[in-house]
C-alpha cells in the first residue's frame, strides 16, 4: 500500500473528511470518496456510499474479517514558500507568502478547483472546473507568470511526476460525485499529458484504458502509468509530449475475469514492473510493463496489503490470515516468508526503506509489529499498544511514527472503567520505533491531517470538531523527542495540515466563509494567521 504519509492527501487529510482522511465516518450510507471514510470493513461504492461488506458479516459477527482499509495519508505536495489557494467565485488563484503573509492573486481558468504544486519549485499548476484549461504558475517577484494550456474539458484530478516535469489531467467520477454532484462529465478514457518545462509547455490528449483509477510514475519521471479498470497504460513522458495525439492501450496486469475492485496495483519506481494483489489468490502477480508478460510468485496464503521498497527491488506482502510477511524481488520473481506471530493485514514502508510497520486496521486490535527491513533476516518486534491502529505514518528520518487510533465504539462518559474509557475515546500515538514506547494522547474528537517536520523532530496534527462554534478545532504540534504535546487553538476547523520547508513553517488550513491559513514557525512554534479567500478555496499542501 503505497501511502504517501502525512497525508495527507493531495489534499486528502481532511480531518472529519478530505482527501487527506475523511476517516471519522461511523456509519453505513454516508457519502465517500474512497474505502477510507467508511467504517471499518466496509466498501464505497462507484455512486460515493458506504455498504457493508458481502454477507452482511464483520469483525466479532463470527464471519471472516472484513477487508484491510486502505488509508492514504501521503507526504503534503506543498511548494518551498508558498501556499496556494484556488479562490474557484473569483476565477483566482491566490499565492501566499510562508514568509511574510503577502497574499498576491493571479487570474486562472473559469471556476479553478484543482491545484497542485511543482516538486522542486514553487510554481503550481491549476484546473478550470469548465473551459478545459491548465494554467501554469510561477512566482516571479511581486507577480506570477503564467502559462495557459488547453487541455481536456472537466477534469478533477492533476497528478504531477516527481521530478516536476510532466502532469497528467484525468477525470474521475467518484470524485465529482462525492465532491459537489455532477456539473459535467469528463472523458471515461482521455487524459491530458502536460509538458512543464519553462518556455516548452505544452499539453496533448491521449486516450487510455476505461475509467483510470489513479496515476503513478517511476521515480526518474519519465514514464506515468495510468492504472484503469482494465490494466495499465504506460505512457513515455516526453515522447507523448513531442508528438500527436495517440492512442496508449492498457497492459492487462490480472485475467479480465477479475473485478477492478479485486485488485491493488503497484508501479516499482524503476518503472519497469507492475505488482498486483488479487484478493483471494495466494501469490503476488509480477507484470512486465515492456513486455506485459507476467509471473506470479506463489507466497503461501492471500495478501492483504501491499508496500514497496523506494529502490524498485523488492515488494512486501502482508498475509492476514498465515500472519506473515512475504519480502518479494522482483527481478528474480522469488520470494521468502517471515512468520510475525501477530494479527496483522496492513503494511507501511518507510520513506527510506529501513523499517516497515505492520499492523491490522480491519479489527481492533491493539498490537504493531516493526520489522528492520535492511537487517539480515528482517528482524521484527510485536509491541502492545493502548488502543487499536486505524493508519500510520512513519517520520521522514524513520526514528518515530505517529499512529491514528481506532476508537472503539461507546460513548467514553458512558465507560465503566478506565480501559474502556481509552477505548472509546479518539486519539493517537507517537512510537519510539527504537523501543516500542509509545505516548498515547487522547484527543476530543477524531484527529485528521497530520505531518512532520522535514528533521523529523516535530509533528504536526490537526482537530477538526466541525463547524458548530463551540466545537473544538485545534493544531496539536508534538515534540517527537520528548512526546510533549502543545495544543494551539484555531479560529476556524482546519481542512488541510502542510510543510513549506524553505520558509521553515508548518501550516493549517481552515475551512472558514473567507479563507482562513494559519502558519506555524518550525524552531519556535510563533502562528500567524492570514484570513480573506473564499469559501470554496483549495490549499494545495
Amino acid at each position: 500500500m503505497r501511502r504517501l504519509l502525512w497525508f495527507l492527501l493531495l489534499g486528502a487529510c481532511g480531518g472529519g473528511g478530505d482527501a487527506s482522511g475523511g476517516i471519522g465516518i461511523t456509519d453505513g450510507g454516508v457519502g465517500c470518496q474512497s474505502a477510507n471514510e467508511c467504517p471499518t470493513g466496509y466498501v464505497c461504492n462507484d455512486f460515493g456510499q458506504c455498504e457493508p461488506p458481502g454477507g452482511g458479516g464483520g469483525a466479532g459477527s463470527g464471519s471472516a474479517a472484513p477487508p484491510e482499509t486502505e488509508i492514504t495519508l501521503g507526504a503534503p505536495i506543498s511548494a518551498q514558500r508558498f501556499v496556494y489557494v484556488a479562490m474557484t467565485a473569483q476565477d483566482e488563484l491566490a499565492r501566499i507568502d510562508g514568509l511574510t503573509l503577502a497574499v498576491i492573486a493571479t487570474p486562472v481558468g473559469k471556476a479553478p478547483r484543482e491545484v497542485a504544486t511543482i516538486p522542486g519549485s514553487d510554481g503550481a499548476v491549476v484546473l478550470d472546473s469548465e473551459n478545459g484549461t491548465a494554467t501554469i504558475v510561477r512566482p516571479s517577484g511581486t507577480s506570477d507568470a503564467i502559462r495557459v494550456l488547453p487541455t481536456l474539458q472537466h477534469l478533477n484530478r492533476l497528478d504531477i511526476d516527481p521530478t516536476g516535469h510532466f502532469a497528467v489531467a484525468w477525470f474521475d467520477l467518484q470524485k465529482a460525485i462525492a465532491e459537489n454532484g455532477i456539473t459535467g462529465i469528463g472523458s471515461f478514457q482521455d487524459v491530458s499529458v502536460i509538458a512543464l518545462a519553462p518556455g516548452s509547455e505544452h499539453a496533448v490528449n491521449l486516450t487510455v484504458g476505461f475509467r483510470p483509477r489513479n496515476v503513478q510514475f517511476d521515480a526518474a519521471g519519465t514514464h506515468g502509468f495510468v492504472v484503469t479498470q482494465d490494466g495499465v497504460s504506460a505512457i513515455d513522458l516526453a515522447y507523448a509530449t513531442g508528438h500527436a495525439p495517440a492512442i496508449v492501450p492498457p497492459i492487462p496486469v490480472a485475467d479480465p475475469s477479475v473485478s477492478p475492485d479485486d485488485l491493488e496495483v503497484q508501479i516499482v519506481s524503476t518503472g519497469n514492473y507492475a505488482a498486483v494483489r488479487q484478493a483471494g489468490l495466494s501469490a503476488i502477480r509480477i507484470v512486465d510493463l515492456a513486455t506485459g508478460s507476467a509471473r506470479e510468485v506463489a507466497i503461501g496464503a492471500p495478501a492483504t496489503d501491499i508496500d514497496l521498497a523506494p529502490d524498485g527491488s523488492r515488494v512486501y506482502a502482508v498475509a492476514r490470515d498465515a500472519s506473515q510477511l512475504a519480502i518479494i524481488n522482483v527481478a528474480a520473481a522469488t520470494a521468502q516468508t517471515i512468520a510475525i506471530g501477530a494479527n496483522v493485514g496492513s503494511i507501511t514502508v518507510s520513506r527510506d526503506g529501513t523499517r516497515a510497520l505492520l499492523y491490522t486496521n480491519a479489527v481492533l486490535d491493539e498490537h504493531i509489529t516493526l520489522v528492520k527491513l535492511d537487517q539480515t533476516g528482517y528482524p521484527h518486534s510485536t509491541w502492545p499498544l493502548k488502543k487499536s491502529v486505524r493508519a500510520v505514518g512513519i517520520s521522514p528520518t524513520s526514528d518515530t511514527a505517529v499512529i491514528l487510533n481506532a476508537k472503539a465504539p461507546g460513548d467514553p462518559a458512558q465507560a465503566n472503567t478506565v480501559d474502556e474509557y481509552i477505548d472509546e475515546s479518539y486519539g493517537y500515538t507517537l512510537l519510539d520505533l527504537a523501543s516500542g514506547f509509545g505516548k498515547l494522547q487522547l484527543t476530543p474528537v477524531d484527529p485528521g491531517p497530520f505531518t512532520y517536520a522535514p528533521d523529523g523532530t516535530k509533528a504536526y496534527v490537526g482537530l477538526d470538531g466541525g463547524d458548530a462554534p463551540t466545537a473544538p478545532r485545534a493544531l496539536q504540534i508534538i515534540q517527537t523527542r520528548t512526546g510533549v504535546v502543545q495544543s494551539v487553538a484555531l479560529g476556524s476547523p482546519p481542512s488541510a495540515v502542510g510543510i513549506l520547508p524553505v520558509a521553515a513553517q508548518a501550516f493549517a488550513a481552515q475551512r472558514h466563509p473567507l479563507g482562513r491559513v494559519s502558519f506555524v514557525a518550525i524552531d519556535s512554534d510563533a502562528m500567524r494567521t492570514v484570513t480573506g479567500f473564499d469559501l470554496n478555496s483549495h490549499v494545495v499542501q
